[in-house]
């Protein structure tokens, strides 16, 4: 009959009587022409009670599979199911090198759709068309005319899917009910994370570079006459607002880009008072300028400079350990709780005091949360012993310091590498005496206080005639 009481109701004494079909259920002797079934609905609500039940099962069998980290999706893209264990992923060769390619044009400040693109024109079949090319069974749409046309939205979920650094994510859809099939989005504090399980294709560094990357990234690609996108678009913020500075052409002389701040009222009706105009040309020969200032102190004084980064990092180390061991230890003194919990609960069982059902239900509930627990603790402790991960970044910086003094020209992915954001202030002051202020921040380093160097003063610039900026790089003192 049916596993839907009200549905298969609806059908054998509504639907089908009123247009003429006749129904018939072999296996439960059922024929619409002998009459109505007494016995039917009962059958309907028996086999929806079946079905509700092997639901609750199959979700709980689910639940303590995916606890103990357990993938439960099928690999994505760059992975595959290992031969020997189908429990576990390894990676796909060709597919990955793939991923690490979209990952690269992101990281050198390419969009989704220009990315996508590019794929296309490299004749690269799209995951679907390169699974079925592999006999591989995948879900979802099969019927796409062109198998290298690829959609800016596949670009996204690859560059979005943290799997690649080598984590299994569980739980990250649900369903309501096992009469509707449809998948929702879980909140991401359900997730259950276990890192480092497989191999990863993506190192974490990278993949949180390409996060912090889209999270600031919304812009539409610029038009072809007003020339290439700007290697600082996504880097300046507004110093008042902290609202992204939009890049822009002149109308009139297209050799002029700017940027401005998004919430500005004049341009967007936003709440800013200031445009913040900056010419794109001048913040190029500030980030030089400072740059060098840089590379300079580095070159003459490095025990100073590893001095002077140290300095700025040590006391961020201390405030985040601080963090992390407060959060530490409530969850060690929890997972005292719990196990106490646990063995009175079972006590209470043994005596009689706890239904045996009540016992499986509370005994489900205190180990799933012991295990999301010891997971926590798990992170929280590797995240305490990495402190000397700060010298590997104080190292990666000056590493890339050292790049750019081999560089005549800045490029988009020493600019990630180097420098976390700007900050560009209102211009003050009239006429010849106008100054604006440019203050950058570095990665892993914060703002960097160079001792003064009087080989390079402050750049100034002649925006237009009987006009001109100079552009002051020091933080604003309260």
């Amino acid at each position: 009959l049916g596993r839907d009481y009200v549905s298969v109701g609806n059908y054998t004494d509504s639907y089908f009587p009123a247009d003429g079909i006749r129904f018939i259920a072999v296996n439960d002797s059922i024929d619409s022409e002998e009459g109505e079934s007494e016995i039917a609905p009962f059958k309907n609500i028996l086999n929806e009670m079946y079905a509700r039940d092997i639901s609750k099962k199959i979700r709980s069998s689910h639940r303590l599979r995916g606890n103990m980290g357990e993938p439960l999706s099928q690999p994505p893209y760059g992975y595959q199911k290992s031969p020997e264990n189908k429990k576990k992923w390894i990676i796909d060769p060709e597919a990955a090198e793939i991923v690490k390619s979209i990952f690269k044009m992101c990281l050198d400040g390419k969009g989704n759709e220009t990315i996508a693109r590019i794929l296309q024109e490299q004749k690269v079949l799209v995951p679907m068309a390169y699974w079925q090319s592999k006999g591989l069974p995948r879900g979802g749409k099969k019927t796409q005319a062109n198998p290298y046309r690829w959609c800016k939205t596949t670009v996204q979920k690859i560059l979005s899917q943290q799997e690649y650094c080598g984590d299994v994510i569980n739980f990250k859809t649900y369903s309501k009910s096992f009469k509707n099939k449809r998948r929702y989005d879980n909140d991401p504090e359900n997730w259950m994370i276990f890192k480092d399980v497989h191999e990863p294709i993506i190192a974490r560094e990278d993949f949180e570079r390409v996060q912090a990357r889209i999270a600031n990234t919304k812009r539409r690609a610029p038009k072809p006459h007003n020339g290439q996108k700007s290697i600082f678009s996504d880097l300046l913020f507004c110093g008042d607002c902290h609202t992204k500075l939009r890049y822009h052409t002149n109308t009139i002389n297209k050799d002029i880009h700017y940027f401005v701040c998004a919430n500005n009222k004049v341009d967007y009706r936003g709440s800013c008072p200031g445009r913040h105009y900056v010419r794109a040309d001048a913040i190029e020969q500030v980030v030089m300028l400072e740059l060098r200032r840089m590379a300079e102190y580095l070159s003459d004084d490095e025990d100073a400079f590893a001095e002077l980064l140290s300095r700025k990092t040590d006391k961020e180390i201390l405030k985040e350990q601080k963090h992390c061991e407060e959060k530490l230890q409530k969850a060690i003194t929890r997972n005292d709780t719990v196990s106490r919990l646990y063995e009175k609960l079972y006590e209470d069982n043994a005596t009689g005091k706890v239904s045996d059902e009540w016992f499986m239900q509370l005994s489900h509930k205190y180990e799933v949360e012991r295990m999301e627990l010891k997971s926590k603790t798990t992170a929280l402790r590797k995240k305490l012993s990495e402190s000397g991960k700060q010298q590997q970044q104080r190292e990666s910086f000056v590493l890339a310091v050292r790049r750019f003094m081999q560089m005549d020209y800045l490029t988009a992915p020493l600019l990630r590498e180097l420098i976390d954001h700007i900050d560009v202030f209102e211009t003050e002051g009239t006429g010849k005496n106008r100054t604006q202020r440019i203050v950058i921040y570095y990665r892993f380093v914060g703002y960097v206080e160079i001792p003064a160097a009087p080989r390079h003063p402050h750049y100034k610039a002649d925006t237009r005639q009987g006009v001109a900026v100079e552009y002051l790089t020091e933080p604003k003192t309260a």
